[in-house]
């Protein structure tokens, strides 16, 4: 097959098979506009096998994340214009990525006029869906399919063939005219000419992405689909940046904050991106292998940073990993290009573990969901949000893998009281060590009058325990770090997942009496929502 080069590099290639990714990725945060009240959402549809098939072509996966309901009846009937509705979503923090993702509201009517239509920002990253809840039942995928890889079409550049010399109007094609099932059968779907363009899209990802400069500053700095450095404090920036703070204002300690983390950033070498791409690519086919699909069809997002940030320690920031220069060093010193299988073994029960722990909380933040689902009826954890206490809010650590501290765990035979699990900066330390000085404490929590409250002593002093010390809690996982978060506890366990597959044994297998039903939760919840 002929190998044709297009724009910034990249290249079509071979439509992937059943167990191999496509090369290239479009990431899509589906928006269900919904009343203000969240109840009658517009109607969504979200043929993915369909609108890859119209994309084969490209080798691109449409990947859509979970979707986010939004309460805004003007904006779901049309009576408000799309820059109005984008003024307004911005501002209740609805929008996702950096323009590097697309986010694809679904709505009842555009501008007043009802579906099927849409608009798709030429060159952007916003689209608006308009689906006609009336058509013929034989003809609604093809027209939910079209009007979709129309619509994301124009984001990635793409004009309507009419309007455009280069595109053929006597056949079918995604910007042109004719049977939807026609315009979006691979085989009229798109030309040689629009995969260049697409291609040149910011939009269109590297299936493993290395990312650069611009790129990776907007990654770091992304709050979009949590807050970060808009909740960190002084000790725990000292921490993070291993530097004494010169500022006691919030505002300026933040700044200070962003300002570190941007200045870590560091290029990788064309050797530690040949690694991370070989053990990516193990890490992926024995995930297939084991129908654990999901976080192998999920993009590899990756930003290095210098060894002083985060105390080296692997992270994440949305759906990008965060890696040191130290760890890359160490995977670059047991990479080679032909190594034994002794080698191989080696390399990946030491480096997959770490990137799929991480990959898993970038899964945590497209899926949320799908986590709550095992967090709460499988572990029996309770989401909620503690009304905040001064004194754990100025010693927090802000893990960048869970940020947001809301779940809880109930005390057994205490109706209405919930342990609050934390992980606090021992006191009396300018410039704290990440890790060293460290400690996980559980806090009690009250329920009354709707409000989730830390209890007190007679001294105004919140009421806590260690966290090892409720070994009840503790002796139901099978792994014994992170058990201040469910993330935690949910990527260390997939780490342990697979170790297990890859030698070839039974994931869990040898779990203590009291963590056996935890670690059978877990299994049967990646059995089921992970494939």
């Amino acid at each position: 097959m002929v190998m044709l080069v297009l724009g910034n590099g990249l290249k079509a290639q071979t439509v992937a098979s059943a167990d191999k990714p496509t090369a290239y990725i479009i990431t899509v945060q589906p928006i269900v506009v919904c009343a203000d009240d969240g109840s009658d959402p517009a109607s969504m549809a979200l043929p993915e096998d369909m609108v890859d098939k119209a994309y084969s072509k490209a080798d691109i996966d449409f990947y859509f994340v979970e979707p986010i309901y939004y309460h805004n009846t003007k904006a779901r009937d049309g009576l408000i214009n799309l820059d109005e509705i984008l003024v307004q979503a911005k501002r209740d923090n609805i929008l996702r990525g950096y323009g590097n993702i697309v986010n694809m509201f679904f709505v009842n009517a555009v501008d007043g006029k009802k579906g099927p239509l849409g608009r798709g920002a030429f060159g952007g990253s916003v689209t608006f869906i308009a689906l006609d809840k009336n058509s013929k039942k034989e003809h609604l995928k093809d027209m939910e399919t079209f009007v979709i890889a129309h619509e994301v079409g124009h984001n990635l550049g793409l004009a309507h063939a009419v309007d455009d010399e280069n595109v053929p109007k006597d056949v079918p094609n995604i910007m042109g005219e004719g049977e939807f099932g026609k315009r979006i059968d691979p085989e009229f779907s798109l030309t040689p000419y629009q995969i260049g363009i697409i291609y040149k899209s910011e939009l269109v990802k590297p299936r493993i992405n290395f990312l650069k400069e611009e790129e990776a500053r907007n990654a770091i700095l992304d709050e979009t689909f949590e807050p970060y450095f808009s909740q960190l404090q002084k000790k725990e920036v000292a921490a993070f940046t291993s530097q004494k703070i010169p500022y006691n204002n919030i505002d300026e300690i933040r700044t200070f904050a962003r300002d570190k983390f941007v200045s870590a950033l560091i290029s990788f070498s064309p050797k530690e991106q040949e690694a991370l791409s070989f053990v990516v690519g193990e890490i992926d086919q024995l995930l297939l292998k084991n129908e654990i699909n999901l976080p192998a069809r999920h993009p590899w997002n990756f930003i290095k940073v210098q060894p002083w940030l985060c105390g080296g320690f692997a992270h994440t920031r949305g759906n990008t990993i965060v890696l040191s220069e130290k760890y890359l060093k160490f995977i670059e010193e047991h990479y080679k290009a032909d190594m034994n299988p002794e080698e191989r073994f080696t390399l990946l029960s030491k480096i997959g573990p770490v990137l799929l722990h991480e990959q898993m909380h970038t899964l945590e933040r497209t899926h949320p969901l799908l986590f709550e689902k095992l967090y709460t009826s499988g572990w029996n954890f309770k989401k909620a949000d503690v009304k905040a206490f001064p004194e754990i809010t100025l010693n927090q650590v802000s893990n960048p893998d869970a940020p947001i501290a809301n779940w809880l765990i109930p005390i057994t035979g205490e109706q209405n009281f919930y342990y609050w699990p934390r992980t606090l900066l021992k006191e009396n330390k300018e410039i704290p060590e990440m890790g060293k000085d460290f400690k996980d404490v559980l806090f009690k929590v009250q329920l009354k009058d709707g409000q989730y409250t830390v209890q007190t002593d007679n001294k105004g002093r919140p009421l806590s325990i260690a966290l090892d010390d409720y070994s009840s809690y503790t002796n139901s996982f099978p792994v014994k770090h992170g058990l201040d978060h469910p993330n935690e506890i949910t990527a260390y366990m997939m780490a342990e997942t697979f170790k297990s597959l890859l030698a070839k044994q039974t994931p869990f297998d040898h779990s203590d009496k009291e963590a056996r039903l935890y670690s059978e939760k877990f299994i049967e919840w990646y059995k089921k929502e992970m494939k």
